[in-house]
């Protein structure tokens, strides 16, 4: 949610009313699994990463997709 020199993520593709992403980002050690934090306006709205792929060069930038991961409620 607060981009930076080397952690970054740009939205390249939004199915099923938000539901599925396909970004892209850099930043080392990101992993399937691994949660994305996003901006929605005032609030955040948090991703799962289902698939990461890096690239070769810039060997820190990767693609991937993620699945809308909403927060439990907290008891």
């Amino acid at each position: 949610s607060n981009p930076e020199w080397g952690w970054d993520v740009n939205i390249l593709d939004i199915q099923n009313n938000g539901l599925n992403i396909d970004l892209c980002g850099w930043g080392m050690n990101i992993e399937d699994g691994d949660y994305v934090i996003l901006r929605n306006g005032d609030d955040t709205t948090r991703y799962v990463l289902t698939s990461v792929s890096y690239k070769k060069d810039p060997k820190d930038m990767w693609f991937g997709t993620a699945d809308f991961a909403p927060r439990e409620e907290a008891l």
